[in-house]
């Protein structure tokens, strides 16, 4: 039950979808439906079928409910008949079409059917096992008229309402882009349910029907609650007031929904919980807030995909908030374009198959846009800026507010005296707030266009000033799947959602390398980093770490450099062939010109020669002299430089031989020959195993290679693999701990009383926390070394996929330790391709190291889900955060600048997008009914699962400290892990999915 009563009181008209919704699995209205209905009209409320089906068809299944002297919406909005069964709207399919579509029917005849429905007559070019099923689950026909004069010359209805593509599940992947194809231009198409395609006529949808029959019951959408299960529900539920999924719905669906019902086969049933809540809310008087007394007047002026994208969602916001008007002027940049929109509701040249809400009136008339509008909203491309603020100028009101969510650096501030914060670096919100003398704000964040125009989750930070303002754009934009918090400095929001696009640049020159997670993920890191530092140089009043961790910060900057961006993508083609150019490379790829990073980039490198600190920003220098073509592509990694140098032969002995254990001991082994402080010979131990017949010390120490766990490398022939764990620390002074975290108390205590007193350990073993049931306290993998051996020990953490790092690929990693061997250890385990930092940190290096493996398992629950890159850095940097505030409650010492190190968000994001947690967690969303052990045994090939070990050990300490409502990402991990609750489960649990 919903219990927002004064919300749903607002509610005059139940807009309610069929199969999947109103009728169970087996097509049967569920126990108790008929009879919420009633009450809901006897309490006042009005009711209205919105469905796929035709009339005739929904007659058959609704027997008991009178939808004759029903308002209703079929055929997905085709016809509309009124509340005395009046036709309101009939519309048809152009001719050209049904011949086209006749035409690839013949064509894919063993794999698909079509069905014509005209009126409540269908019409069929073959019989298709598919299309008998369909014909018996949906109680249509059982013999309906066939095309007569078969194959060769079929004979075509005229007055087509719709058509219906009929395959089987598993081709519908392969159907569905072809049926596309067909219809663009001439049609709407929709997947109704796994085995149909519904083509209608353009400008077709639950939506647009809707609102023709609201328009004759003198009602609007603000009014309107809606329910439904399916794709073809989607318009119609982002266009009201209250938007209700069922259980069973499709994802996309559910993303888009205030609430989620239950499923339609539960009892009581998703509608019977709705219409209930309802009629509660009708009889206990709730009255909605007043309406404001003065509307406000929204302007959109849009350029590309997102600002279509974001006319869309603001124009769908507008249908059913009171305080604002309903229809919204759209700026685009050419009259044709704007003759097309208002034509046919679509603008395909940029957002594809995803019309408009019928309230968008497109203009290329910027003052026109503009007129009288309180709100102006600006997504508008570098280029076209200027011009369009040249032509606001004088003709918006005094009182108004912009919003700009254009991330973007102009070329030239507005004047000619230089800017106060040094020449050439102007931000597009200075800019229109400057030439039209009104106040703007900004909204940024991780948005990639079409994922956000198609539902699916996504964040920003709005940034504003003003209290009272920022209300209101928050009640405009916020929805469920797209949160937006707020900040009070738009410049700081503006600056970090801006500059991230050199990282996006940096990223892509990695793609195009093929250099792997590890060097990704440092680049990424590093590029944080300075983005950090030139906001505190130049910027120092918004150099805010909570902006920086915000949506327009640590979620912007992953979903711009792992999601499908512009730049990103553009910069990729660069790398591989940076003969080509700039300009060649964004016509292959965005059939446009190059994009807004790329220009980001340039001023700002620009910005920093000018202030003669190229040497403060080697990662911006280096992208840029990249970009510019005066240094290589492969060069990215060299900017790394050592920023330590090193300082009597010490024995170095490492334990473990995994693949992490023998890339990180080929390392130790060549640094051993180069470096006069380190005995030549490097000693392994390694856990004896029979590998095809041969003892595995034997196959390392005369082959050179480790054959099961690191196959396909050659490791130094100074490094010796020795079975027995006593013999090899005898006499090390450095022992390097790289073993798998369940083992480490076994070898401590194996090991005892044969160490030297003054040796020096370096724990690599991710993820080890041992918890006290009783009273909650920590001990980690360092301490307990320390604990048992009594020796000092340092940790080493960073983004480190060990295959990669073997192969020596890019990698940097982060060096906690506050003894003074810090310099003696660095020596050891620093490389140019291996970058190794040092900090006294130790604890906040190695909870990070650990406690990313939880955060992992939800990275992999969404990519198993197959949720877009947007929802995926939202969980990322959520996840961050409360990695961040879990080392704080433990150690208020730590310090919050770890989280930017390589221990930190690097290794985050290389475990998320590659590691073996992730996809482990992957498998287990996709086959939720596998155990954990399962997986591990069909997946890792001997290798240990560490996420959900260190989940319920990280749970067991937030539980004893009570801090579940602190950690709620923490919380649902768990739950998930041991199946209290789904997968996705964890995303409604933050607001990520909707929740009922």
């Amino acid at each position: 039950m919903i219990t927002n009563d004064a919300l749903l009181a607002s509610v005059k008209l139940l807009a309610s979808d069929l199969d999947g919704t109103l009728l169970d699995p087996h097509h049967k209205p569920a126990a108790g439906t008929f009879e919420a209905i009633a009450e809901y009209q006897k309490a006042g409320g009005a009711f209205a079928v919105c469905t796929g089906r035709d009339l005739g068809s929904a007659r058959g299944v609704l027997k008991g409910l009178d939808i004759d002297t029903m308002p209703g919406v079929y055929l997905n909005g085709t016809t509309v008949k009124g509340k005395g069964g009046e036709m309101l709207r009939n519309l048809t399919l152009p001719p050209e079409l049904l011949q086209r579509m006749v035409d690839w029917g013949r064509e894919h005849r063993d794999k698909a059917s079509i069905l014509f429905v005209e009126g409540d007559a269908h019409y069929v070019m073959d019989r298709s096992e598919e299309y008998a099923l369909f014909m018996h689950k949906h109680l249509l026909d059982p013999d309906p008229l066939e095309v007569k004069g078969g194959w060769a010359s079929p004979e075509i209805p005229t007055k087509v309402n719709m058509m219906r593509v009929i395959c089987s599940p598993e081709d519908m992947d392969t159907i569905k882009p072809q049926v596309a194809a067909c219809v663009k231009g001439l049609a709407n198409y929709a997947q109704s349910l796994p085995t149909t395609i519904d083509i209608m006529a353009p400008g077709t949808n639950k939506a647009a029907g809707l609102h023709v029959l609201l328009e004759a019951l003198q009602l609007s959408m603000a009014e309107v609650c809606a329910i439904g299960d399916s794709e073809n529900d989607l318009e119609m539920l982002q266009s009201v007031r209250v938007a209700c999924a069922m259980g069973n719905a499709v994802k996309k669906t559910k993303a888009v929904s205030h609430f989620v019902m239950p499923k339609n086969f539960d009892n009581p049933a998703g509608v019977v919980c709705l219409v209930r809540s309802l009629t509660r809310a009708l009889n206990s008087g709730s009255t909605q807030p007043p309406k404001p007394q003065q509307t406000l007047r929204v302007a959109c002026f849009c350029c590309g995909s997102w600002g279509t994208g974001v006319a869309r969602q603001v124009g769908q916001s507008l249908l059913h908030l009171p305080r604002f008007e309903e229809p919204l002027a759209m700026w685009v940049p050419s009259s044709l374009m704007a003759s097309e929109i208002s034509a046919t509701g679509f603008d395909e040249a940029n957002l594809p198959g995803l019309r408009l809400p019928k309230n968008v009136r497109a203009t290329a008339d910027a003052a026109e846009a503009a007129a009288g509008a309180d709100l102006l909203i600006l997504v508008v491309a570098r280029e076209n800026m200027a011009e369009v603020v040249e032509q606001l100028k004088g003709k918006v009101k005094s009182t108004a507010t912009a919003v700009v969510m254009s991330k973007i650096l102009m070329p030239e501030p507005l004047s000619k005296e230089k800017s106060d914060k040094g020449s050439g670096l102007h931000f597009g919100s200075e800019f229109v707030s400057k030439a039209l003398g009104i106040p703007a704000a900004v909204l940024m964040g991780g948005t990639l266009a079409a994922d956000v125009a198609r539902g699916y989750f996504a964040e920003a930070t709005l940034g504003c000033k003003d209290p009272k303002v920022s209300e209101v754009l928050l009640e405009l934009f916020n929805k469920p799947n797209f949160s937006v918090s707020s900040l009070p400095s738009p410049m700081a929001v503006e600056l970090f959602a801006v500059l991230k696009a050199i990282i996006a640049v940096g990223a892509g020159f990695c793609d195009g390398l093929e250099l792997g997670h590890n060097s990704k993920a440092a680049i990424i890191r590093l590029g944080a980093v300075e983005l950090a530092k030139f906001a505190r140089r130049f910027y120092p009043e918004e150099a805010s770490k909570e902006a920086l961790t915000e949506a327009c910060g640590i979620t912007d900057i992953i979903a711009s450099s792992y999601g499908d961006s512009r730049t990103r993508r553009c910069a990729e083609a660069f790398a591989r062939e940076p003969q080509k150019g700039w300009d060649q490379v964004a016509r292959e790829k965005l059939r446009s010109g190059e994009p807004a990073g790329i220009a980001v980039l340039r001023t700002c490198a620009a910005f920093v020669r000018s202030h003669r600190a190229e040497s403060d920003f080697p990662f911006l220098a280096r992208v840029d002299e990249i970009s510019a073509s005066r240094a290589a592509p492969e060069s990215l990694t060299e900017m790394a430089i050592p920023r330590v140098r090193a300082s009597k032969a010490l024995k170095v002995a490492v334990l473990g031989s995994g693949n992490w254990g023998c890339a990180i001991a080929k390392i130790i082994a060549r640094n051993a020959l180069r470096r006069t402080e380190f005995q030549k010979d490097v000693a392994m131990w390694v856990y004896e195993e029979m590998v095809e017949g041969r003892k595995l010390t034997d196959i390392i120490n005369e082959e050179h290679e480790n054959v099961k766990y690191l196959p396909g490398v050659e490791l130094p022939h100074n490094l010796h693999a020795e079975s027995d764990v006593k013999t090899c620390v005898r006499d090390a002074h450095i022992l390097v701990f790289v073993l798998p975290h369940q083992f480490l108390p076994g070898l401590l205590k194996s090991i005892k009383g044969a160490v030297l007193a003054d040796a020096v350990g370096v724990s690599l073993v991710k993820g080890y926390l041992e918890i006290d049931r009783q009273t909650g306290s920590l001990t980690t993998g360092t301490q307990l070394i320390e604990a048992e051996l009594d020796i000092p020990c340092a940790v080493l953490n960073g983004a480190n996929v060990a295959t990669d790092v073997a192969h020596d690929h890019f990698a940097e990693a982060t060096l906690g330790c506050t003894s003074d061997q810090s310099q003696v250890l660095w020596n050891l385990l620093n490389t140019p391709q291996f970058s190794v930092r040092t900090t006294p940190d130790r604890l906040g290096v190695e909870l990070f190291g650990g406690l990313k493996n939880v955060v992992a398992l939800a990275a992999g629950f969404s990519d198993g889900l197959g949720f877009p890159p947007n929802t995926k850095a939202a969980i990322l940097r959520r996840g961050l955060q409360e990695m961040a505030r879990l080392i704080k409650e433990l150690y208020p010492s730590s310090s919050p600048d770890t989280l930017l190190e390589s221990c930190g968000l690097a290794d985050l994001l290389t475990t998320s997008y590659s590691g073996r947690n992730r996809m482990c967690a992957e498998a287990f969303a996709m086959s939720p009914t596998k155990s954990w052990e399962d997986i591990e045994a069909e997946l890792l090939q001997g290798q240990k699962l560490q996420g959900p070990s260190t989940c319920k050990d990280v749970w067991a300490m937030i539980e004893k400290r009570g801090l579940e409502s602190k950690f709620p990402l923490f919380t649902a991990i768990q739950r998930a892990v041991t199946k209290e609750i789904t997968p996705e489960g964890v995303f409604k649990c933050i607001g990520l999915v909707s929740a009922t």
